[in-house]
């Protein structure tokens, strides 16, 4: 590894390492961020805060999300489920008839999961296989490596297990082991969402990103439902954030109502990306991962309308850490505007700097906010902002 580039890893994982020390922060409904030591507590009693010397007990619909530290870029195999959920691990099994898919997680343990729901199961290192085209008519296709790129092989998918995919292309007279090295991901048709997601959006520190529902939070652990109600228990430190969907609407999950993008000289650098920062990872700030938001790349304009029920809208804005690895000095002017009327303007963002927060802004539903990026000094190298859960919340609840 080049020294600049060694120094740059070392400084993020510092960064990511500095978050998890500092303990957690809480995003609460009313616009403020409560740093704890720790939290204790389940759905039905709400969560107890140890923060400044003292204790604060929260109700669930009071959350919006909690913070840990840093998530990286999924290093492991991946399963990419129909509804946006990811589960990495190693492939380790599979019933015979290949109607089950099950994976080693470093953080879960061993899961399983019906292939009705699978997506693609994507090698290590690789991003958004579901961008990857079946061809016309095709409902199962095997992308495997070649010497320049991959060759598609239409087939049947036959079994999971410990020596990759057991996978039959047309034509040929046998299925065949397929070693996850092998290929750089499987890809199925006709994946189902799950019917009714659970309240939670879980991000780990090793890219999972998976829809829960809270049991228990203890001291080191935290104990979840996963689909099916499947129960497992994770560690804290395993816990990069949790984003609470109840009552509230994140950003990332609307329409655009306008999208303006375009580099200093005119080209798209990178066009915006939700719930990722530009280059499709985990948007982490100062260390800290969010599990929804914007990654965006000056120039970059994005407006959503203001949806019923809505009457406060609440974002931070920072520069990725990935910027760091650059080795420039990237600068963007950022502003939010309701309507016509800027709410907010920050000049000459700076990478590395911390998450700057708007504070709460009143909206009214069916009025339109827009997130603007301009380049700062250094035209737009660089210029990879976060836009860290943004999100619509409802008028304060009555005492």
């Amino acid at each position: 590894m080049h020294c600049l580039g060694f120094l740059v890893g070392c400084s993020l994982l510092l960064a990511a390492a500095a978050a998890q020390r500092e303990g957690l922060e809480v995003l609460l409904r009313d616009g403020t961020v409560v740093k704890t030591s720790a939290l204790v507590g389940d759905l039905a009693s709400g969560l107890e805060l140890h923060a400044d010397g003292g204790k604060r007990r929260v109700a669930i619909e009071d959350l919006v999300a909690v913070l840990g530290g840093g998530a990286a870029r999924p290093t492991l195999s991946a399963a990419h489920l129909a509804g946006g959920e990811v589960v990495c691990g190693e492939v380790v099994g599979g019933d015979q008839a290949g109607h089950r898919l099950e994976l080693q997680s470093p953080v879960f343990g061993r899961l399983g999961f019906d292939v009705d729901r699978l997506l693609a199961l994507a090698a290590p290192g690789v991003q958004a296989p579901q961008r990857l085209q079946l061809p016309t008519a095709v409902e199962e296709a095997l992308f495997v490596r070649a010497k320049v790129g991959f060759d598609v092989l239409a087939g049947t998918l036959h079994q999971f297990g410990e020596q990759g995919v057991r996978f039959q292309p047309d034509g040929a007279a046998a299925p065949r082991w397929y070693r996850v090295d092998d290929f750089v991901a499987l890809r199925l048709s006709g994946a189902t969402a799950r019917p009714t997601p659970a309240a939670i959006t879980l991000l780990t520190r090793v890219g999972d990103r998976v829809r829960v529902d809270l049991v228990r939070w203890g001291a080191d652990r935290v104990m979840l439902q996963l689909e099916g109600k499947v129960q497992v228990t994770v560690a804290v430190a395993d816990v990069a954030a949790m984003s609470f969907h109840q009552g509230v609407v994140f950003v990332s999950d609307l329409p655009t109502a306008a999208v303006a993008e375009a580099g200093f000289d005119g080209e798209v650098v990178y066009p915006f990306q939700r719930d990722h920062n530009v280059l499709g990872e985990p948007l982490v700030s100062g260390g800290r991962a969010h599990g929804k938001g914007l990654g965006v790349h000056s120039r970059s304009s994005l407006a959503f309308v203001v949806p019923p029920g809505c009457e406060r809208f609440w974002t931070r804005v920072a520069f990725d850490d990935s910027a760091a690895a650059l080795g420039l000095e990237p600068r963007a002017n950022v502003q939010v505007l309701v309507g016509d009327q800027v709410v907010f303007a920050h000049q000459d963002l700076a990478a590395g700097q911390a998450p700057l927060d708007t504070g709460l802004v009143v909206v009214k539903p069916g009025q339109t906010v827009t997130l603007q990026v301009e380049p700062g000094r250094g035209r737009d190298l660089g210029d990879r902002v976060n836009w860290l859960s943004p999100v619509f919340l409802p008028a304060p609840r009555r005492s």
